[in-house]
Order: C-alpha cells, then sequence, then structure tokens
C-alpha cells in the first residue's frame, strides 16, 4: 500500500485579486508532516504548493499524478488551505463549490471528477480535506469578511443564485453524474454582508457514486475562520492526531473535530463529512480493505 498526497496552502492571493490570508501556509507544512509522522505516508509521494506554487496547473498536476499512480489499497489525500468560493455551471438553478488557487481557473468537483476519473472508489481511499469556505463567491474581487477563507459575494451573484440556485455540488466528492445531487438545497436566501444562505435537503449528504470522501471545514452557507496560527479545521486535526500510526473512523473523526471547532468558532462553524456513503465506518486514510460498490 502506497499512500500519495498533494498539499496546498495559500495565503498570497495578489495575482487574484482576492485578500490575503494568514495561517494557511502554516497550516499546509503542518499537515505535510502530519500525513507522513502520523499517517505514515510516503515523504517522496508528498506534494507540497504554496502560494504562487500553487497555480492552477500544478495543482492539476500534482492531482492527476497521485490519483493515477494509485492501484487498489493504496490512499490519496488532497489538503488545500484558501479561499473558497461558488460558480454556476451550465446547467440552470445547479452551483459549484470552488477552490481558487493563487493564479489561473477556479477548480471545480467537474475537474476533480475528471482527475479522479479511472479511479475505482471501491479499491482506493481518496479523500479531501477542505480548510476553505465556500459561501463566497466568484464576480468581483473583494475584501474577505473578517478573518475568513472566503471572499464576498457580488451583489448581482447574490440576487441571481437567491432567485435560481437549486442545486450545489460540493467541491470534494468527485460525484461522475451532477444528477445524483439535483435539488439538494431549499430556502435559498441573502446572508448579510456578502453570502447566499440555504438549507440542505435532508439525507444529501452520501452518494454511493461519489469517488471520494470530504472532510470540509464548514457548511456551505458558513464562513471558515482561522486562528493566528492555523484554520480552525486544521488546528483541531492537529489538536486530536498526536500518534504515530493514528486511527479513527471517519464518523468518530468527524464527532470529535465538530466539538473542537464549536470550542474555537463559539459553534458558528460546523465541519462537514460527505462522500461515500458505504464508508463512514472506515479508518480515516486508511487503505481499504473491503470492495464495497
Amino acid at each position: 500500500m502506497t499512500k500519495r498526497a498533494v498539499v496546498i496552502g495559500i495565503n498570497d492571493y495578489s495575482v487574484q485579486g482576492f485578500g490575503n490570508l494568514g495561517g494557511c501556509v502554516r497550516d499546509a507544512d503542518a499537515m505535510y508532516h502530519l500525513l507522513i509522522d502520523a499517517f505514515l505516508f510516503d515523504p517522496s509521494q508528498v506534494f507540497i504548493y504554496k502560494n504562487q506554487q500553487a497555480s492552477y496547473n500544478n495543482i492539476m498536476k500534482g492531482l492527476n499524478y497521485i490519483l493515477k499512480a494509485s492501484e487498489p489499497g493504496d490512499v490519496a489525500c488532497f489538503y488545500y488551505a484558501g479561499h473558497g468560493g461558488l460558480h454556476p455551471t451550465s446547467t440552470a438553478g445547479t452551483y459549484y463549490q470552488t477552490i481558487i488557487p493563487a493564479s489561473g481557473q477556479f477548480i471545480t468537483d467537474f475537474e476533480l471528477r475528471q482527475a479522479a476519473d479511472q479511479l475505482r472508489p471501491s479499491e482506493v481511499n481518496f479523500t479531501v480535506i477542505l480548510d476553505s469556505c465556500h459561501s463566497g463567491g466568484m464576480i468581483d474581487p473583494a475584501t474577505p469578511v473578517g478573518d475568513v477563507r472566503t471572499i464576498a459575494l457580488a451583489q448581482q451573484f447574490i440576487t441571481t443564485a437567491t432567485n435560481t440556485m437549486k442545486t450545489v455540488i460540493p467541491f470534494g466528492v468527485a460525484v461522475p453524474d451532477i444528477a445524483t445531487m439535483s435539488n439538494n438545497i431549499h430556502q435559498v436566501a441573502p446572508a448579510p454582508p456578502a453570502s447566499v444562505c440555504y438549507t440542505e435537503a435532508a439525507n444529501r449528504e452520501f452518494v454511493a457514486s461519489a469517488k471520494a470522501t470530504l472532510l470540509a471545514a464548514s457548511r456551505w452557507d458558513e464562513y471558515a475562520g482561522e486562528t493566528s496560527d492555523h484554520g480552525f479545521l486544521t488546528k483541531a486535526i492537529l489538536d486530536t492526531v498526536n500518534a504515530s500510526n493514528f486511527q479513527v473512523t471517519h464518523q468518530a473523526l468527524h464527532s470529535t473535530l465538530t466539538t473542537k471547532v464549536h470550542a474555537l468558532a463559539n459553534h458558528e462553524q460546523h465541519p462537514v463529512l460527505r462522500g461515500q456513503q458505504n464508508r463512514m465506518s472506515e479508518k480515516f486514510l486508511n487503505g481499504w480493505t473491503t470492495s464495497v460498490p
């Protein structure tokens, strides 16, 4: 079994024109060492890109490599700390959550799914960890609202989304068909000062066909905060994982991280767990021991 990873941390958004962040590079450095020391990733197969190294091309090159190299029983991990946003798809009322490279186009779950196209989710554990927030937007560059990892939405985008949004495809689940996520939100409304809030349809968090498991810092309509050192989610992970060859199920880890992030964010940020519905009782960042369709 080989464990491979791509680790991204972006503070410098000067090329994109968005507000800079403070703790993302430290987050990436800390996760790089955590993956190697606690989860026994192969150091030669962990690729870290920081600030302007984290271009669209470099991120996709790294992702394509770790996914195409994966064989049955292997683990692939993508960790990202930086800005997130929303982007409309070609289907009316459907939006992609995005991550925002230091340069180049935004990256959506569509690109992630393309990279994972040859991946057999029943055989390879592909885990995505996002310490960013996806309630931010895509039209006009704007100053972040406080110490949060999102960009403020343009008013035109807020109006359009409020009137039309019915489906949001989360970045990090790599769904082969976006129809599996259709009509997964309702009660869309503006959320001052510059965001959109909505209610998620019940029992839509997990999809059997998803090719990845997603651990994200916040719900779709929340901001992801950071301390002076780390993002809330990353700090919670660092405080939780304290031993070599650390093992915990996805469900148990999510419960622990939720408690820790609530304490940091005064219950205003809720980590989410999504992805393959048959894998939540499996060990986090462990190779699959059984084949599950």
